[in-house]
């Protein structure tokens, strides 16, 4: 059994769990530790640290897509067929910021950052996600697109190289 800080029951929460609160900050708290980072290191650890921040932001999309996926077996229709549809176009399009030239992946990810957002509330309002969603994600994926924006700017100005 694992210890759990919530009771499990996060389909149903009007506020945030204070397990998915704490994990959901977490994750995009890094991306300022990799801005922090790439400030106060050398050129050659920058390159680096911008392709691993890119690696992250690509696993974010991936976690998102199961985010999506797990919570489609809570919503009290069941799963619909656009849930699979948005699991395999979240999931590959952030492997593919992975796979694509950094400055390419870098131009992509606010855009779809923001495009998770608008997704989330909707499928919140439509109660196909957990109504915290409407709480967490705003504030969570608009720090995270400014954050991502910050890190490709940091990143186009020479650090990383062009592929």
């Amino acid at each position: 059994m694992t210890p759990r800080l919530y009771k499990g029951e996060e389909a149903q929460a009007e506020h945030t769990p204070l397990e998915g609160g704490i994990l959901g900050w977490l994750a995009i708290l890094m991306l300022a530790v990799f801005l922090v980072a790439a400030r106060l290191t050398s050129r050659n650890t920058q390159s680096l640290i911008f392709r691993i921040a890119r690696i992250w932001v690509a696993g974010l999309f991936c976690f998102f897509a199961g985010v999506h996926r797990g919570a489609s077996f809570y919503s009290p229709e069941g799963p619909r067929l656009s849930d699979p549809l948005i699991f395999l176009t979240m999931h590959f399009g952030g492997l593919s910021l992975a796979l694509v030239p950094s400055r390419t992946a870098w131009r992509l990810t606010p855009a779809g950052m923001l495009l998770t957002l608008g997704g989330d509330l909707f499928l919140a309002q439509q109660n196909r996600l957990p109504r915290f969603f409407l709480r967490l994600r705003p504030l969570q994926l608009i720090v995270a697109t400014l954050l991502i924006s910050r890190l490709g700017s940091a990143s186009r100005s020479g650090a990383e190289d062009k592929t």
